[in-house]
């Protein structure tokens, strides 16, 4: 896991995301370093819910 990897996990897990939609992001984000700085963005910027984080993930991956 790199370290962006793992910043993204440790926020989504101090936000109370659960494991399943941290482990989703990973897998989809994995190695993409831009798109892990937008969503570590999104997360640490806005009190997004974890449908408004799938819905992120969709849009991210939908347009790299």
């Amino acid at each position: 896991m790199t370290t962006k990897e793992r910043a993204l996990a440790a926020l989504m897990e101090e936000r109370g995301y659960t494991t399943g939609l941290v482990q989703t992001a990973l897998l989809l984000l994995g190695g993409r370093r831009e798109l892990l700085d937008e969503l570590i963005a999104f997360v640490a910027e806005t009190d997004a819910s974890e449908d408004d984080v799938v819905g992120r993930l969709a849009t991210l991956c939908g347009t790299h």
